[in-house]
C-alpha cells in the first residue's frame, strides 16, 4: 500500500533552476517519490500530515566522501596531520576492527549523517578486513536507513603498508561477490569501488583494479592530488597514460592538483570532491579545491572525509569552503599589492555543491539533489525560528552561514521519516547507542594509544 504524506506551509528552497524558491508551499510524497509541490497541496485520507511552518525544506544533503566506519573514534585524528593519522587511525585502530566493531561503527556514522541532514553518503570503505567485515558494513547502512554508494575498497587491516605503499596487491576478489548482492543500481544502497589509485598502488596494479570496476559496470573512487611525497606519482598524468580517466572516476581532496590536471579530469567527465576541514588541517594543500575547479569547469561536491579528524555535518565544510575560497582571491588581491577581491561565490553556490553537485558525482541527479515532482524524496526540514536563525531574510544564506545539525528538525530518505521534531525516530537510537559505547571500549583497550593520544583516549 502506498503511503502519502504531506509537508504543510515550507519554505521551500527546491535548488531546481525551473521551481526556483516557493514560500508557503506544500511537498507531497507518494511512496517514496515527491508528486506535487506547490500551495494548500489536498490531503488524501489517511495521509500523514508534516507541519513545516518556521521551517525550510531542503534537498537531502550530500555527503561525497566519508569513511563511515569510524564512528567510534571521533577526533582520534583531531591533534595530527596526515601521516599522523596514519599511524594512530589506520595502523593503530583499523585492524583492531572485528566485523561486530564494523557494525556498531558504520551504524553510529551512518545515523550521525542522518542527524545533520546528510541523506546520502559515499562510504569508502577501507575496513573490509574480511568478506564478514564487508557484510556487516552493508547490513548497517541499510539498517540505518541512509542512502549510500558502499565503496568496496582495500583490506587495510591487513597491513597499510602492504595495500597504501606502491602497493602491487589487486583489489580483493570478493567485490564479485557483492556486487551480485549490490546488483540493483537504482536500490537505496549501491555499490562502487573505491581503488587506492596511482599514489598508493603500482600502476600495472591500478590498471587492473580499474579494469575491475569497469567490468563489474561500478563507479570508482581514488584519493588523489594529495601533497608532499605522494605527488611524485603523477596521478593523472599516469590514469591518462593508462587510458583510465573517465566520468566514472571520482576524486577525493585534490587541493594539489594542476591546471593540466583539472583539465584533463574535466575533459573526461571525471568528478571532484574537496574536504574542506580534513584538506585545510591534515595538510592537503593550503585550499579546497572549490574556486580552481569551478575555473575548469567542473561542479564540486563536499565531503566530510573523517570525523577522527573533522565534524559530522556538512553545514561545517559549506561555511569553510566559502571562507577559504574567498580568503585564497584575498591571497591572491594582496600580493599583487591590491585592495581584497570581490568573490562570486556565494551561499547558494555552496549550498548546490553539497546537494545537486553530491548528486552528480555519483550519477544520481536524476533520483536526488533538488525538489521536484518525479524525484526521490530525500527531504530535510530546518528550523528557522531559533534566535541565531531569526529573523530569516534570506533562507539560504541564513542557513548556510548559521545552521547546524541541531536545528534539522526532519530528515526524510526515500519518503521515510528517519529524524522527526528534532530527534532520530524510532528505538534504533538507543541500540546503536548502547552498541557504539561497547565497542569504543573494545577498540581502545585493543590498541592502547593513551600513551598516543592522552589518558583520556584510555578504553
Amino acid at each position: 500500500m502506498t503511503t502519502t504524506t504531506i509537508i504543510r506551509d515550507a519554505h521551500v528552497v527546491t535548488m531546481d533552476d525551473e521551481l526556483g524558491d516557493l514560500r508557503h508551499a506544500d511537498l507531497r510524497v507518494d511512496g517514496g517519490v515527491i508528486t506535487a509541490i506547490g500551495p494548500d497541496l489536498e490531503v488524501p485520507p489517511g495521509a500523514t500530515v508534516i507541519d513545516a511552518a518556521g521551517k525550510v525544506a531542503l534537498p537531502g544533503l550530500v555527503d561525497s566522501h566519508r569513511h563511515v566506519w569510524q564512528g567510534a573514534i571521533g577526533g582520534a585524528g583531531g591533534k595530527v596531520s596526515l601521516g599522523g593519522y596514519f599511524g594512530v587511525v589506520l595502523a593503530g585502530l583499523l585492524d583492531k576492527y572485528s566485523p561486530e566493531d564494523v557494525y556498531a561503527g558504520v551504524l553510529w556514522g551512518a545515523l550521525k549523517a542522518l542527524h545533520s541532514g546528510v541523506t546520502t553518503v559515499a562510504d569508502w570503505s577501507h575496513i573490509v578486513t574480511t568478506p564478514s567485515h564487508a557484510d556487516e558494513n552493508v547490513r548497517a547502512l541499510r539498517d540505518s536507513g541512509i542512502r549510500a554508494v558502499f565503496l568496496y575498497g582495500p583490506p587495510v587491516g591487513q597491513g597499510v603498508m602492504r595495500w597504501f605503499h606502491e602497493s602491487t596487491e589487486r583489489h580483493p576478489s570478493d567485490v564479485r561477490r557483492m556486487r551480485a548482492e549490490l546488483a540493483d543500481d537504482s536500490a537505496r544502497v549501491t555499490m562502487g569501488l573505491a581503488l587506492r589509485g596511482p599514489e598508493f598502488a603500482t600502476p600495472a596494479t591500478t590498471e587492473y583494479d580499474f579494469r575491475l570496476a569497469r567490468e563489474l559496470d561500478v563507479p570508482i573512487s581514488i584519493h588523489s592530488g594529495i601533497p608532499g611525497y605522494l605527488l611524485k606519482y603523477r596521478t593523472i598524468d599516469t590514469l591518462s597514460e593508462l587510458g583510465q580517466l573517465g566520468p566514472d572516476v571520482h576524486h577525493a581532496h585534490g587541493a594539489q592538483f594542476s591546471d593540466d590536471d583539472l583539465t584533463r579530469i574535466a575533459a573526461t567527465g571525471g568528478a571532484v570532491t574537496p574536504c574542506p576541514t580534513i584538506d585545510m588541517t591534515m595538510a592537503m594543500g593550503t585550499f579546497p579545491l572549490v574556486g580552481r575547479a569551478l575555473e575548469h569547469g567542473l561542479v564540486p561536491s563536499f565531503g566530510t572525509d573523517t570525523v577522527a579528524g573533522s565534524g559530522a555535518d556538512l553545514f561545517s565544510e559549506m561555511r569553510l569552503a566559502l571562507a577559504a575560497e574567498r580568503a585564497r582571491a584575498n591571497a591572491a588581491a594582496l600580493a599583487r599589492d591590491e585592495p581584497p577581491a570581490t568573490v562570486d561565490l556565494d551561499q547558494r553556490d555552496v549550498l548546490r555543491f553539497a546537494t545537486a553537485g553530491g548528486a552528480a558525482a555519483w550519477g544520481m541527479q536524476d533520483r536526488i539533489g533538488t525538489l521536484r515532482p518525479g524525484k526521490r524524496a530525500d527531504i530535510i526540514l530546518v528550523d528557522v525560528t531559533q534566535p541565531h536563525l531569526a529573523p530569516l531574510n534570506d533562507p539560504v544564506t541564513t542557513i548556510v552561514l548559521n545552521a547546524g545539525a541541531s536545528d534539522v528538525d526532519t530528515v526524510l530518505v526515500d519518503g521515510v521519516v528517519v529524524k522527526r521534531s528534532g530527534r532520530l525516530v524510532g528505538p534504533l537510537l538507543d541500540q546503536a547507542r548502547s552498541l557504539i559505547e561497547a565497542s569504543r571500549s573494545r577498540l581502545f583497550a585493543r590498541a592502547d594509544l593513551s600513551g598516543v593520544l592522552g589518558p583520556d583516549w584510555a578504553a
